[in-house]
């Protein structure tokens, strides 16, 4: 089981990987960013303190976990991902399930190599 320092560590990692990326992507809004640090924040903490309740490294686990981070990330940021902080329409949703899942993909393997399970 971790300790804070290491959550908030990785937290921390996934917030600079995830927001720096899709803001490359175009999602640069004050809003839109704002909202990626708090929810990367939130499921961030969240699987680590499941993780660290299980206290052993299951691929399985991880996997769904993952999978649940990125539908929940996702589906909190096509909320302002939109022009003027609306809700964005299918394509662009589409568009940014994509990069989220990419960012989370890249932020998911600099943690394995920072801190190997």
């Amino acid at each position: 089981m971790g300790t804070l320092v290491d959550w908030f560590g990785a937290a921390a990692l996934t917030i600079v990987i995830e927001t720096a990326l899709l803001a490359i992507a175009g999602y640069r809004s004050r809003r839109f960013v704002t909202v990626c640090i708090f929810i990367n924040l939130a499921t961030n903490l969240t699987l680590n303190v499941v993780l660290g309740l299980v206290s052993a490294w299951q691929w399985g686990l991880v996997g769904a976990l993952e999978v649940v981070v990125v539908i929940v990330e996702w589906a909190v940021l096509r909320l302002v991902a939109g022009p003027d902080g609306h809700p964005v329409r299918a394509r662009a949703s589409a568009r940014l399930a994509g990069f989220v899942l990419l960012a989370n993909l890249a932020s998911f393997a600099v943690g394995l190599l920072l801190y190997r399970p």
